[in-house]
């Protein structure tokens, strides 16, 4: 085996194109690159994650003993123990090379939010509690996402471009939307273009133009205009709410502080216009709870107890 493979890292560094231009060409000029970069070809046909790297190793070893035999039918040259070695490091760092390079994930936790931009450049604005799921690979022609919570997207045009989520479908050209998918709660709005919504629990289809909006609520479609704007409020540090469930209200605070309702002694099923600040939790509670005559207070752990103000005694 040649001096450059002394360096652990140089067959993953060739991989990922990462050798500079004076490794790759001493390493093309030697005598191991044509078999390895075969191996190397081969491994590109691996799907993840269901590849066999054991088995495909084996078949590689046998290919390249069987290319030697007929090469030299007279006389046959072994292959260096180290090679096979060598190959089944191909085989292992493609595959992990391969993986990290095609599924991305992406997450927030409490008070978070995080910008995402995608291949074509189309970008992701992810609220807190959420996540954002796709596949590089190929995505000019298949821009497809998993979303888990709430997410603001801003389309380049080209091809369809979907954001699958567990209660819907939202299908675009290029546009401007904001996506809310959480629980039983389904939510779209379109700032910009037009946007097709599908409701998986709700067999219900709308198509929304800019300033329109659709919720779907225990299977039951609602449907409403807003005032536009460049992009929602919560990216700038506010959320804000059109007739929204308090129970949504409440978990969209959660999800900015990082606190609990007890929430057994108010009515959820009532709603709220307005919106509360992301900077100060003290002004969100008033903000919200004031006009809706909800009392609260705390009694520690980050948990705060919510009671309708007309049953206080």
């Amino acid at each position: 085996m040649e001096n450059h493979f002394k360096d652990s890292t140089f067959l993953a560094r060739w991989i990922s194109g990462e050798l500079t231009p004076e490794e790759l060409n001493d390493f093309k000029n030697s005598k191991d690159y044509q078999a390895l970069n075969k191996i190397n070809e081969a491994s590109q046909l691996l799907e993840t994650p269901s590849y066999n790297s054991e088995a495909l190793f084996n078949s590689l070893k046998t290919k390249i003993n069987t290319k030697q035999q007929d090469k030299a039918p007279t006389v046959i040259k072994l292959i260096p123990t180290w090679v096979y070695g060598v190959a089944a490091s191909i085989v292992l760092a493609f595959g992990l090379f391969y993986y990290l390079n095609t599924n991305k994930h992406f997450e927030t936790s409490f008070s978070e939010q995080l910008a995402v931009v995608l291949p074509d450049d189309s970008k992701v604005q992810l609220n807190a509690n959420s996540q954002l799921d796709f596949k590089s690979r190929n995505w000019d022609n298949n821009r497809v996402l998993n979303l888990n919570g709430e997410a603001f997207f801003d389309v380049e045009k080209g091809a369809k471009f979907k954001v699958l989520t567990q209660q819907g479908i939202v299908e675009v050209l290029g546009t401007e939307f904001n996506v809310i998918s959480r629980n039983d709660y389904f939510e779209v709005q379109c700032l910009e273009g037009k946007v097709r919504v599908e409701s998986l629990t709700a067999n219900k289809e709308a198509i929304l133009l800019p300033g329109k909006a659709i919720r779907i609520l225990n299977k039951t479609a609602e449907e409403w205009g807003f005032i536009l704007i460049d992009e929602p409020n919560w990216v700038l540090g506010e959320s804000t709410f059109m007739n929204t469930p308090i129970s949504q209200v409440l978990l969209s605070i959660e999800n900015q502080y990082n606190i609990h309702f007890d929430t057994s002694n108010i009515d959820l099923s009532k709603r709220f216009t307005g919106g509360f600040t992301h900077k100060d939790l003290n002004l969100a509670l008033k903000t919200v709870f004031v006009p809706m005559e909800i009392s609260y207070s705390s009694n520690g752990n980050n948990q705060i107890i919510l009671v309708n103000s007309k049953n206080k005694n």
